[in-house]
């Protein structure tokens, strides 16, 4: 009686972890999948004429600086 109640147990537990460990799998691979979506999205998004478009004021405005105080040097 105790061989079965123990066999039953580890049965159990067996069965438990192993589910488990396939939702715990499923979730990480779900979370994989989401981010790989969404580098390809900011790929698409960001790209380095749109970086350039946004730095081109900076540039600009550094310049403007860089001249008036070469000027007043």
């Amino acid at each position: 009686m105790e061989n079965k109640l123990t066999e039953f147990f580890l049965a159990a537990v067996g069965l438990i972890s192993g589910i488990s460990a396939w939702i715990i799998r499923r979730l990480f691979r779900s979370v994989d999948k989401a981010h790989a979506r969404i580098s390809a999205l900011e790929k698409n998004l960001v790209d380095r004429a749109h970086l350039e478009s946004q730095l081109t004021p900076i540039r600009q405005d550094l310049n403007l600086i860089l001249q008036h105080l070469l000027e007043k040097k």
